[in-house]
């Protein structure tokens, strides 16, 4: 049977079994398909009425000539020639209408088989069925025959779910309805972020046209979802494109009632642009200005500024309409809405406070995305995982491997004839199969916080739950075993991480400040390198010593070379848990400095394009040395580099003491070094610590063989 029916068509059939059950009549038949249509379809009803056809009218005929019967069948069967007039009506959807199946075919097909109850009816009426035949046909408002627009586009009122609901949009879709009926510039143009619910809306709006929930001029309008790449493809030779593009408007300026809907509409500026060629847009563009067409476009804010604010006269031809992203309380009534549909397709049960839980999460670390999305996206992640989790069993597939060996032995012992051990194992088979039968009754799940943490882990590579803590503790040993003399600051960054995961506090800002060569970026490195997963990024700010550096970091400015080039921030659009390590800061331009106070700050910083930059999920390092400068007039005297307002902004400052001697004993007795006085002597640590320590110990002298 034809599946792509679409709610509408579902509902029609639906309503027909449900007139047969009204009536006791044994099968579906074609007059049933009729009352359905006429209670169900407003647009074809409201034609009807024009030839003295209605509900009640007809209804109360069938019921007079046919009657009703005593006994109630309960199976749905559908006769001979209703199938035949289904199965006609498909043939020609297939045809004409891509496949989608519409009311309009029904009728069409069932006028055509010219025999059958129905049929029989409305001569008894006295309807002029040949008539409405000949309208119906011939219909260019209500017709999909051979639409090109059909052909390349989709029928959004068959395809979307009816029962669904958007929340919190009602301003958005009345600027749209608004827009709609304008006289000129009647073209709406959704603007937001990816994933705010841009092409959610244009489905509400379908929804509300098939309720009848807008102004009459809307009522029976169809929307039709095209895609530039399905209209470019097959025109391979030059004009095809120009010739198909031409008939689709010539068709929506013939149909007002036809709405077109443009997902990515930026792509219509260079769509079938090739040179010399003319554009999508440029073919768009009388048709837009007369108003003889209606165009709902949908696009994100950088798409738009990009391509749209070049083509100021295609620009002019549409009204904005933006679509922000929902508050936490509009989320959080999506999601409550949404839930007993991602409740009944897992089997789960979600409370509210699971609810509560999700937004906070993906709020919090998950910023490269934007609600609602984020936020169902994550949802369904969670019941997805807790329904995987359940169906894998391992209890369950132990059973089965004792039942197969049980049914071996049993087979084996009834050859030997031996039937008391075969009668023992038939009872063990028995208890089993009562087992499994218990573990494949469906109960349903419950989400719990523990679900949505871990899924968060999933999807973040961070690490919050407990069993997975002691990789830290790792780390604290594996920096230890390398360095020393900085075993009180390793205990200090290590405490600082685990508090932070634990308490899921986002961003950790930690100053590590101290004379050079002290080992304060060796130390965030191992630190880096020892947690699974973990992005790291290092910016040696000695490469950052002038202005225009900063270019490096956010990319080159519109107009300048480097413009579209990846920048070093780009790594984190992708990799949302990173350690960065901003090195020698007190050597950077200021400019630089200012950035970095800017991401401390705000936990963003906006790059090049205008998109932002989240660090949010980032454990940033700064490391700062204290200068030992004696050309100042001061033997021996340290210039503090801190820099005090950035203190205020990091969480923790971390300072580093010199090397003494007990810590270089103890690190020249780790490599096993046998002349210690001489490196000791020869590398002046106490002015210049590790620096020249391990320069004597890579010439062999001074270690043992």
């Amino acid at each position: 049977m034809f599946k792509n029916y679409g709610m509408n068509i579902a509902n029609i059939f639906k309503k027909a079994e449900e007139e047969r059950m009204e009536l006791k009549h044994p099968y579906v038949g074609t007059e049933h398909l009729l009352l359905a249509i006429l209670a169900n379809d407003q647009e074809l009803s409201e034609f009807f009425k024009k030839f003295n056809l209605t509900y009640e009218l007809f209804k109360k005929e069938l019921v007079m000539i046919v009657g009703s019967a005593h006994k109630e069948t309960k199976v749905n069967l559908y006769t001979p020639m209703l199938k035949r007039v289904i199965n006609e009506a498909i043939t020609t959807a297939k045809e004409s209408n891509r496949g989608v199946l519409t009311v309009k075919h029904l009728v069409v097909s069932l006028l055509e088989e010219g025999e059958g109850i129905a049929i029989r009816l409305l001569v008894g009426m006295g309807i002029d069925i040949d008539r409405i035949y000949e309208k119906l046909s011939n219909s260019k408002i209500n017709s999909n025959k051979k639409l090109e627009l059909l052909e390349t586009g989709v029928l959004l009122n068959n395809c979307i779910e009816m029962d669904e609901c958007v929340l919190g949009r009602d301003k958005e879709i009345d600027l749209v309805i608004e827009t709609l009926l304008r006289k000129k510039k009647n073209n709406p143009i959704l603007i937001g972020e990816a994933g705010v619910g841009k092409t959610a809306i244009v489905e509400e709006l379908v929804r509300r046209i098939e309720k009848k929930e807008v102004p009459e001029d809307l009522y029976g309008t169809q929307v039709v979802s095209l895609e530039m790449g399905s209209l470019v493809s097959g025109t391979k030779y030059r004009g095809e494109f120009e010739e198909k593009l031409t008939k689709i408007i010539k068709e929506l300026e013939s149909n007002e009632k036809i709405i077109l809907f443009i997902d990515e509409i930026h792509c219509m500026i260079n769509a079938g642009g090739a040179e010399g060629a003319i554009t999508a847009g440029d073919i768009f563009k009388p048709a837009l200005a007369r108003g003889k067409i209606h165009v709902i476009g949908a696009t994100t804010n950088y798409e738009y500024n990009k391509y749209f604010s070049s083509d100021k006269a295609l620009m002019r031809r549409f009204e904005i309409v933006n679509v922000s992203e929902p508050t936490k309380n509009e989320t959080k009534d999506i999601l409550l809405k949404i839930k007993p549909e991602y409740e009944k397709h897992h089997n789960v049960i979600i409370s509210d406070e699971v609810i509560d839980k999700i937004i906070m999460y993906t709020e919090k670390f998950i910023s490269n995305k934007k609600n609602p999305d984020k936020a169902i996206d994550f949802l369904d992640s969670v019941c997805s995982k807790v329904k995987s989790a359940n169906n894998y069993n391992v209890r369950k597939k132990e059973l089965y491997k004792k039942l197969e060996r049980i049914r071996i032995n049993k087979e084996k012992s009834v050859k030997i004839s031996d039937y008391d051990q075969a009668l023992k194992l038939y009872d063990e088979e028995l208890k089993i199969n009562n087992e499994l039968s218990k573990t494949n009754i469906k109960k349903n799940l419950i989400v719990k916080i523990d679900d949505c943490i871990e899924v968060l882990e999933n999807k973040t590579n961070m690490i919050f739950t407990a069993e997975k803590m002691s990789v830290f503790d790792n780390i604290e040993r594996i920096v230890n075993e390398k360095l020393y003399n900085v075993d009180k600051q390793v205990r200090s960054i290590v405490e600082a991480m685990k508090t932070n995961l634990i308490n899921k506090e986002g961003m950790l800002k930690l100053y590590l400040e101290g004379e050079a060569n002290l080992g304060k970026s060796t130390l965030v490195k191992l630190i880096a390198e020892n947690i699974p997963k973990c992005n790291f990024i290092r910016i040696d700010l000695n490469e950052y010593k002038t202005s225009s550096d900063v270019n490096k970091l956010i990319g080159s400015q519109k107009g300048y070379v480097g413009y579209n080039d990846e920048h070093l921030f780009t790594k984190l659009k992708n990799n949302i848990f990173s350690v960065i390590l901003f090195d020698n800061y007190n050597v950077a331009h200021d400019n630089i400095k200012d950035l970095i106070k800017e991401i401390l700050k705000e936990g963003y910083l906006t790059d090049n394009t205008g998109e932002k930059i989240y660090f949010n999920n980032s454990f940033i390092f700064i490391t700062n040395d204290i200068v030992n400068n004696n050309k100042v007039g001061f033997d021996n005297e340290l210039i503090d580099g801190n820099d005090f307002e950035l203190s205020d902004l990091v969480d923790q400052v971390i300072r580093f003491d010199k090397l003494n001697l007990e810590s270089l004993n103890k690190y020249l007795d780790s490599l096993n070094i046998y002349d210690k006085e001489n490196i000791i002597k020869n590398s002046n640590y106490e002015r210049y610590n590790y620096k020249y320590i391990d320069k004597l110990i890579k010439s062999n002298r001074y270690v043992n063989s």
